[in-house]
């Protein structure tokens, strides 16, 4: 447009021009030119091979050319028809340093590559001048609005042979203004030590704190941050009239120390009047839209209550169709009264359909088996909950490391939108195999495999061979948790299993398990399932030394087939396979050992895991578990399905399988009663780089094993507190805990350092 402009002016000039002759204009030749090549400069010029040329011509070249601030110096001349065009560049920048800044706050690698990129002042850009300035005065108030008002910047520019330049600029910092007193005026409502708080800079503290939290250090940036935090204090306690008044920073004569103080006005704290609704609400009574507000009248009218009131009720629009749903409150005040009448006014807009749906990243993972997780289909209306509840599903599989979902109007259709979800894979499987030592079952050679998503298909295989001094393990298993359309699931699997207890610190005898297994699973809710599986198995067990005479019924007899069902309810809304942060996790489980085989006998578990999310990225958990089995039909509970507790799992800080009755050679009897719960305050790693699959926790773990029901006592109770790291290797989940004990009697055997594989938070 502007070489049509041009043109256009060339034209009018030549047409009018009086003392000025035209040629027409043969050929182009561009001088002088080095960096810039000839092209780029024929691309700038407002004429060409066929224009007429005359003074008027060269004046318009020579203004164009000079906009492009490509050069400092341009010469146009016309011979023989040639039009001639000699320039002078203005020099390149070969490098441009910034030195002996050490202050990470205000400057580091990452902020000066982004700043001269941003500046036009990065290596190979053209050279200005003023933009070196406007980089140097930036600079200072950088430094400034940190605190340092001594800052002293110092440029040098050197000019090579080539037309080139180098750009030195030397910084002395100086030293950072300290905060002398600190005085906030007029406050009443709060505490000037509360209102204080809120600033992230201050007075100093002790000595030795100041120190590593430097709060005495000025900083306006962190001032004005502090400011805003007391401004949304007052304001989302219904103080809307709020006002900060003025805001003194004094230096002192060096510029080493400042003064502040800070003159707020409170105003007056507004409360709640009548509530109102207008526009368009579909069928939905008003007693239900208030409800979901959330406030009523006479409330302290709250800012962050009502952008939450407001949030709730789009969200009920949204979940019947309508994704660009416009709420807009509009308030009146009434001075005199001290309220706040509030007015929402609903714009539906369109009900909007779903086009299409997209899936990126998913790299292993088949599409039908993400899709099939998203509780919408291509063509279905719109509803903001059940897609926040897929995205939530995806992130349970435990298949993906993160999942996002966008929302993408349509050029064609204003009433449907397209959906993209974006998956990041991550590891579902391992193979391992090696010789490992676990302080559980002494040194084990193992070889398997464990894959969660088979092939992409959402299928499970777990095949493994372990053996150790305490158990040998053979076991194939596979599972497909959507077996039917309805989401049946199904799973079997072959297993041989041999333990010699005498390796596990308990009592000495030889158990030998092989059989076969056939489950299937019907989902109750979105979140609920009841999983049924029957298994058959024979087992030979032998005894010795003492445990032949404690438990001489079982150990003489011949009882060796078992045929045992198993009814498992469970219950999951958790936000995240690997690492929740919010939601819990249910199950209650019931084995039982049918008489068509020797044994007869139940056992009930329970189980509850609940996450909740605290602040900076911390989430509290609480778990607990019961366990209560029994024999019937006049046989006794096996005693190798007895409960056994602590280590790992149970109460850390004890032994394992060290809690509860002992017989008389002081090895763990076991208990038909387990009893367990830890409270735990999980936390990211963010100090240490590349930290996105560990997490650390404190914890307090409390629980026992006991005869029976009627033995369950506070005497059989013990208590545990302590610290955990967690990591999700490549082989696997790592586990260290480190533990002491808050209640214990004399003979428990404790541990305070135990290490695992397998265990989570």
């Amino acid at each position: 447009m502007n070489k049509i402009l041009c043109r256009i002016g060339l034209t009018l000039s030549i047409l009018f021009a009086t003392n000025s002759f035209a040629l027409t204009i043969k050929s182009i030749e561009i001088l002088g030119n080095n960096a810039i090549s000839k092209e780029t400069v024929l691309s700038y010029l407002p004429v060409s091979v066929g224009d007429d040329f005359n003074d008027d011509v060269s004046n318009v070249i020579i203004k164009t050319l000079y906009k492009t601030q490509f050069f400092h110096d341009i010469e146009v001349a016309q011979n023989n028809q040639i039009l001639t065009v000699t320039v002078t560049e203005k020099p390149h920048i070969k490098y441009i340093d910034l030195l002996n800044y050490s202050n990470n706050d205000v400057l580091s690698d990452e902020s000066i590559k982004e700043l001269l990129k941003d500046m036009q002042l990065s290596k190979g850009k053209i050279f200005n001048k003023r933009q070196l300035q406007k980089l140097i005065s930036h600079l200072q108030n950088l430094y400034i609005s940190k605190g340092y008002y001594n800052i002293n910047i110092n440029e040098s520019v050197i000019t090579d042979s080539q037309n080139r330049v180098g750009i030195e600029i030397n910084i002395s910092e100086g030293a950072v203004a300290k905060i002398k007193s600190m005085n906030i005026v007029g406050a009443k409502v709060h505490s000037e030590k509360d209102l204080l708080d809120l600033f992230d800079i201050g007075e100093p503290n002790l000595w030795i704190i100041n120190y590593f939290t430097e709060k005495d250090h000025f900083s306006q940036d962190l001032l004005d941050i502090g400011i805003e935090s007391m401004s949304s204090l007052y304001i989302n306690s219904g103080y809307l009239d709020f006002a900060v008044l003025d805001t003194k920073v004094d230096l002192s004569n060096e510029n080493a120390s400042v003064d502040i103080v800070i003159e707020i006005k409170e105003g007056f704290q507004f409360k709640l009047g009548n509530v109102s609704f207008s526009g368009e609400s579909l069928d939905i009574p008003t007693s239900n839209l208030i409800r979901s507000l959330g406030l009523a009248k006479e409330d302290v009218f709250r800012r962050n209550d009502l952008l939450l009131g407001i949030k709730n009720i789009s969200d009920i629009f949204a979940n019947r169709g309508y994704a660009f749903v416009d709420v807009k409150p509009v308030t009146t005040q009434n001075l005199k009264e001290g309220y706040i009448d509030l007015n929402l006014d609903i714009t539906l807009n369109k009900k909007v359909y779903i086009n299409r749906i997209n899936i990126s990243g998913n790299t292993r993972t088949q599409d039908d088996v993400i899709r099939r997780e998203i509780g919408i289909s291509e063509g279905g209306i719109y509803s903001k909950s059940e897609l926040d509840n897929s995205v939530t599903k995806l992130k349970r599989l435990g298949f993906f490391s993160d999942v996002q979902m966008e929302v993408f109007a349509t050029n064609d259709f204003a009433d449907r939108i397209n959906l993209k979800f974006s998956v990041v894979e991550t590891k579902t499987g391992s193979f391992t195999a090696g010789i490992s030592h676990s302080s559980s079952t002494g040194s084990a050679f193992s070889i398997g495999i464990k894959e969660r998503n088979v092939l992409g298909t959402g299928n499970v295989l777990n095949a493994k061979i372990n053996t150790s001094k305490a158990v040998t393990e053979l076991s194939a298993y596979f599972s497909d948790p959507y077996f039917t359309e309805d989401k049946h699931s199904i799973s079997y699997g072959l297993f041989h299993k041999k333990v010699d207890a005498a390796n596990l610190d308990v009592s000495s005898y030889e158990i030998s398990e092989t059989g076969a297994s056939f489950g299937y699973g019907i989902p109750l809710t979105e979140d609920t399932r009841i999983n049924g599986d029957l298994a058959y198995s024979t087992k030979n067990l032998t005894c010795s030394g003492d445990l032949a005479v404690d438990e001489q019924a079982q150990c003489s007899s011949t009882d060796k087939n078992e045929v045992k069902a198993n009814v498992n309810w469970s219950n999951n809304t958790l936000d995240n396979y690997l690492y929740p942060t919010e939601g819990s996790s249910n199950s209650v489980s019931l084995d039982l050992a049918l008489p068509l085989g020797d044994f007869q006998y139940y056992k009930i578990d329970t189980s509850h895991k609940s996450y909740y999310p605290l602040g900076n990225d911390n989430t509290f958990s609480l778990k607990g578990s019961a366990g209560i089995a029994s024999g019937y039909g006049g046989k006794e509970l096996p005693f190798f399905e007895r409960y056994y507790g602590g280590g790992s799992g149970s109460v850390r800080g004890f032994d394992f399988n060290s809690l509860g009755a002992k017989y008389a050679n002081g090895k763990p009897k076991g208990g038909e009663v387990s009893l367990s719960t830890s409270a735990s305050v999980i936390s990211p790693m963010d100090f240490i780089e590349d930290s996105e699959n560990m997490r650390m926790s404190a914890f307090v773990d409390a629980g026992g094993i006991y005869d029976n029901t009627s033995s369950i006592t506070l005497n059989e109770l013990r208590m545990s507190a302590g610290v955990a790291f967690y990591w999700m290797t490549p082989i696997g989940p790592i586990g260290i805990f480190a533990a002491k004990p808050l209640i214990k009697k004399a003979g428990d055997q404790t541990k305070s350092i135990q290490v695992t594989i397998g265990s989570s938070f």
